[in-house]
């Protein structure tokens, strides 16, 4: 006998038939609300199936596991983010890319440290978690400071990479000292930034 989730929310139980993106929102808001409420340890499959108003198959179908559930719904913050600017310049870039970080930031701090204190008990879950949402961001944001080296703006010597850890480790140091957003900040802090950055003395 089917669970009663899948008779109200869940209308995929036939093979082919496309899922529901109503039933996907769903699991999404209920894992986050979960994570954020109960922590990883603290929630289930069966909880998120509970508060989604789906049976617990539902779920499996879309996830194999718990951490594959967990890393897909925080994914989902990721992947609501605006494309990354590329004006030409790369001071007016960065100051785009903090604005939409800390937005980011503000709804996803939370929940990072609730899989961060997951990682002595269960390191693949972090590991799936830098895979599937750090890495391919970060590696964005590693493409925006490449593309202004390739117009000539940063120096030669200077490693992309290590110029956005720069960047986005100041970001993570003043959503955990608790500093309040300001237009003015990140100014400065594009600032610093650039003078380090920029192959042109003129521009720095």
């Amino acid at each position: 006998m089917p669970d009663a989730g899948e008779v109200g929310m869940d209308r995929e139980a036939r093979p082919g038939r496309p899922r529901d993106p109503q039933v996907d929102r769903a699991i999404t808001q209920a894992t986050l609300k979960l994570l954020s409420e109960q922590g990883y340890l603290g929630m289930s499959v069966e909880g998120v199936a509970a508060e989604a108003g789906v049976g617990k198959t539902t779920i499996y179908r879309r996830f194999p596991s718990k951490a594959e559930l967990v890393v897909a719904a925080v994914s989902t913050i990721r992947d609501q983010a605006s494309p990354l600017p590329d004006t030409g310049s790369l001071r007016t870039d960065l100051l785009g890319m903090m604005a939409q970080h800390q937005a980011a930031f503000r709804r996803g701090l939370a929940l990072l440290g609730a899989l961060l204190v997951e990682e002595s008990r269960n390191p693949d879950l972090l590991d799936l978690f830098r895979e599937r949402t750090l890495r391919p961001r970060r590696d964005e944001v590693v493409s925006m400071v490449q593309r202004s080296a390739d117009r000539g703006e940063v120096r030669r010597d200077i490693d992309p990479e290590a110029a956005v850890h720069a960047i986005v480790g100041s970001m993570f140091v003043r959503r955990l000292l608790g500093i309040p957003d300001s237009e003015e900040w990140d100014r400065q802090t594009v600032e610093i930034v650039c003078r380090g950055l920029l192959a042109d003395p003129g521009n720095r």
